[in-house]
């Protein structure tokens, strides 16, 4: 009787493990495997194929996060702050620790209802209906776009970090904005980005990215602080944790440990590629200077976060632009300069990204990062959080 038990639960989990590989899979071949047809090889088809393929996929992307019950390190942190608001008139705007931009979302659907399962799906909207907008709106290629977003693990970091990501796709617009030179209209959206998560303020003096073009020397002094900022990250930890991490205590695994180095490696080299191929992007050049810094600044918190993990949270904030607009215009570029040189070569490297992203996808799976394995629904919640 006892083995029968073993048996079955191992069946069970290994059931389990199978069919949340599936659903992550299947999101990822959707991506791409819908994306070509509908959205070009490598420059963005006109008409609304590309209009009806976004929405499928942001739809899809919503829907997973939305029904998840216990995937991601923070969902019972959420969880647990949801319940907590039935305790928590709107006075406690002041002195809360909470933005008012997640607080009062929140509170307001907490009035209709105390359940922490329908959270999510509000969160999951004010994620990807905004970042499925930009990506079609600002990609030079959608799929390509949504296909980065899944390999480099930003889909899975938006299911823990969800007050940082709504800020960071906030912030991702006003970066759009820094390109045409717009002050007023940059700070504004900044600050309602810092209405969800106060780390958002960091970027109001990265208007002037938009003004400082790459060539040899500002790679070299960008190495030079590199090296320098890692060798006194103890001295930048204390300054983020005092100003936009407060929550948490020098005492903390995530301030006391680092990160694997990994992650760091990863945009080293998107901002290596974004480097070496800025003449050959499609774009004007704020843009691409924008995009370029994004990239440096994505894997310069990485590296850090090496050595310190909070540190790494800034990086979030550079995320989009330096992965859902700089990684087609990487494919791009190379996909021209491929056929430049033969006939049908671009198809190559297109085939080359496709498989390295799916198998970075697949890793990321398979050593459960972020806590994304298993995934379960809210139908299998048995009890309360």
């Amino acid at each position: 009787m006892a083995a029968a038990k073993d048996f079955l639960a191992e069946t069970t989990k290994l059931f389990r493990k199978e069919w949340s590989m599936a659903v992550y899979l299947i999101l990822f071949l959707l991506a791409a495997g819908m994306g070509i047809p509908l959205c070009g090889i490598c420059e963005k088809k006109e008409g609304r194929g590309v209009l009806w393929y976004c929405i499928a996929v942001g739809a899809v992307l919503t829907v997973i996060s939305s029904l998840r019950f216990g995937v991601g390190y923070d969902y019972n942190l959420y969880a647990g702050w949801y319940y907590d608001l039935n305790f928590t008139d709107f006075d406690g705007l002041r002195g809360g620790r909470k933005e008012i931009g997640m607080f009062l979302p929140l509170k307001l659907l907490n009035l209709f209802t105390s359940d922490y399962a329908a959270a999510f799906p509000l969160i999951s909207l004010m994620i990807y209906v905004p970042l499925t907008v930009y990506i079609f709106r600002r990609s030079d290629n959608p799929w390509i776009s949504f296909a980065a977003f899944l390999g480099m693990g930003l889909y899975f970091n938006s299911m823990n970090f969800m007050r940082q990501f709504i800020a960071a796709v906030i912030c991702a617009y006003a970066f759009g904005y820094a390109a045409k030179g717009c002050r007023i209209r940059y700070l504004l959206i900044i600050l309602f980005g810092a209405a969800f998560h106060r780390s958002a303020l960091f970027l109001i003096p990265c208007f002037l990215f938009a003004y400082i073009g790459w060539n040899a020397v500002t790679f070299v002094i960008a190495a030079v602080l590199s090296a320098g900022a890692f060798a006194f990250s103890g001295e930048l930890m204390r300054l983020f944790t005092k100003y936009f991490y407060s929550d948490y205590t020098s005492s903390s695994s995530d301030v006391t440990n680092g990160l694997s180095p990994v992650y760091a490696v990863m945009f080293g080299v998107l901002f290596l590629l974004l480097f070496a191929l800025r003449k050959q992007m499609n774009g004007d050049e704020r843009s691409i200077n924008i995009t370029v810094w994004c990239g440096f600044l994505a894997f310069f918190f990485e590296l850090l976060g090496a050595r310190i993990a909070i540190i790494s949270r800034l990086s979030l904030l550079f995320f989009i632009p330096a992965v859902c607009l700089g990684v087609p215009k990487i494919c791009s570029a190379l996909y021209r300069m491929a056929e430049g040189r033969k006939k049908g070569a671009g198809i190559a490297v297109i085939t080359a990204a496709v498989i390295l992203l799916g198998g970075s996808y697949y890793m990321l799976i398979a050593r459960n990062y972020n806590g994304v394995m298993p995934y379960r629904t809210i139908f299998e919640r048995t009890v309360e959080i």
